[in-house]
């Protein structure tokens, strides 16, 4: 079995990285949070916990590889390739700080 961190410590963790950081982004936040407590509730192990994070980095990475428009992402400024990329840092963040 597996512990899952309160949304407070999570979000407080983000904090001191960022603390500049309005009510608006941690509301979001808290948002995202009550996502992956969704996903994450029914999980017996903490293996099966980082494998639904390692599907939402798979889905985030599809998001762009499935988009003909963008080329050379790694160069881009593309708006899309940006939300990608904060996408896949708070996939990584949660995944990192929820998950005792």
């Amino acid at each position: 079995m597996f512990e899952i961190r309160g949304k407070e410590e999570v979000l407080n963790e983000y904090v001191k990285r960022y603390p500049e950081l309005d009510q608006f982004v941690m509301d979001e936040l808290s948002r995202e949070y009550d996502r992956y407590i969704d996903l994450l509730k029914n999980l017996e192990t903490r293996e099966e916990a980082i494998e639904i994070f390692e599907e939402e980095i798979k889905m985030n990475e599809r998001s762009y590889k499935d988009n003909s428009k963008m080329r050379a992402l790694e160069g881009s400024t593309h708006n899309q390739f940006m939300e990608i990329l904060a996408n896949y840092g708070l996939i990584v963040f949660f995944r990192d700080n929820m998950i005792k």
